[in-house]
């Protein structure tokens, strides 16, 4: 808790202390950061939260800085805190730490926790002043696997090509390990899954009699992206893929007790401007094999998509509409291949929209409301009371914003 208060302490001197705020020392060192304090509510349903009698607990804040060594040399990392609930619940983590070499334009090498290029919007997904929405569309941007896909620890390539009177194109290859924090709600779900095969378990030697914890190990990873971007600055194509692999330990074992081999994951990126409008949509595959205690439990790509158009008619309003899917099989979108499980449980469906205003160039604020179909996507370990999430269910998100 002390290393909570004086991060908080921390925040909130740079807040009061008004000439510093984005200062640069020597034109070498700077240091930004951001505050935001949100409310979720929602009906039949929680997401992220105990949002069904509606939560406060949605606080993030950021602070980072970065020191140019040299002319091409770069140093740099963020310490980022949130509290959502009981996941990622008071928690100070190095979202990214890194050194970045970069001799020229079209060449550069960063190492370190380094952030992962995953479609348009995985880099800057903690910049409110840079997203029309409180959340990224969830079918790519899962946000209950945001600090596993947030960023790598490891190396890569990365640099800017020009196509002559076309524009240029960004590259960034990599490669090194994911990291799978202990109280994430992907953890959680792992931790269910392996205690109710255990609790089941009957004839397999291989499971244990018990479940007193687990860990989860990065095994590989390794991955690119490229974005076009046209002349004019109103286009970007965008296609990422990676592959990885990670082994689950339970109660201390040296044997894997789960292994999850994601053999391919890609998604192809769209974005487009046009006066006041942002016509924006991505489609993605995560082809992946999961196995526990020797039996395969998922074998298979699932599919992802959504589209999004943004309108600005006044300097500082912005409307959005989003229409998002998201299928846990791809060839199995009704669930037939889970009769055990209700049909809904397959796919995850979400109409939103969203308004969002401009205070100032330093504040800003979010309000959104979605309407959804589907529990897919890790929905029932954020409800546990129920055996299986309802399958209408809404929620609505405000969020104020402060970066300096």
């Amino acid at each position: 808790m002390k290393k909570i208060q004086l991060f908080v302490l921390t925040l909130l001197f740079l807040l009061l202390a008004t000439p510093l705020l984005a200062f640069d020392l020597a034109e070498s060192l700077q240091i930004h950061g951001f505050v935001s304090q949100g409310y979720m509510s929602s009906s039949n349903n929680n997401f992220l939260t105990e949002s069904r009698s509606g939560s406060y607990e949605f606080t993030d804040l950021g602070l980072n800085l970065n020191w140019m060594a040299l002319d091409n040399l770069r140093l740099g990392g963020q310490a980022f805190y949130r509290n959502l609930g009981n996941y990622s619940e008071d928690n100070i983590t190095l979202d990214w730490a890194l050194v970045d070499y970069q001799p020229s334009d079209w060449l550069g090498v960063r190492l370190g926790k380094v952030k992962m290029p995953l479609g348009l919007y995985n880099e800057t997904r903690d910049s409110d002043f840079l997203q029309p929405m409180i959340f990224l569309p969830q079918s790519i941007y899962d946000e209950s696997r945001r600090d596993t896909n947030l960023a790598y620890i490891g190396g890569g390539l990365y640099g800017n090509l020009p196509v002559g009177s076309w524009g240029d194109i960004d590259y960034h290859v990599f490669t090194g390990e994911s990291t799978y924090p202990d109280d994430s709600i992907l953890t959680q779900s792992t931790n269910n899954s392996i205690s109710e095969s255990i609790r089941k378990n009957k004839t397999n030697p291989l499971l244990p009699d018990s479940f007193e914890s687990s860990e989860r190990k990065s095994d590989g990873l390794y991955g690119g992206a490229i974005v076009f971007n046209s002349a004019a600055h109103d286009l970007r194509l965008g296609f990422s893929l990676f592959r990885s692999k990670n082994n689950v330990y339970v109660n201390g074992s040296s044997t894997p007790l789960m292994e999850n081999t994601v053999k391919r994951k890609f998604v192809f990126s769209l974005e487009y401007l046009w006066r006041d409008w942002m016509f924006v949509s991505e489609y993605g595959e995560t082809d992946r094999k999961t196995s526990q205690a020797g039996k395969v439990t998922m074998d298979g790509p699932s599919q992802s998509w959504y589209v999004m158009l943004s309108y600005a008619p006044f300097e500082r309003w912005t409307f959005t509409v989003l229409y998002d899917e998201f299928y846990r099989l791809k060839y199995d979108r009704d669930g037939s291949t889970k009769p055990q499980s209700p049909s809904y449980t397959a796919w995850r469906k979400d109409l939103g929209g969203a308004i969002r205003y401009e205070i100032n160039d330093d504040w800003v604020l979010k309000a959104e409301y979605h309407y959804i179909d589907g529990s897919a996507m890790q929905l029932n370990v954020v409800n546990p009371d129920k055996a299986y999430p309802d399958r209408y269910w809404s929620y609505f998100a405000a969020k104020l914003s402060y970066s300096f």
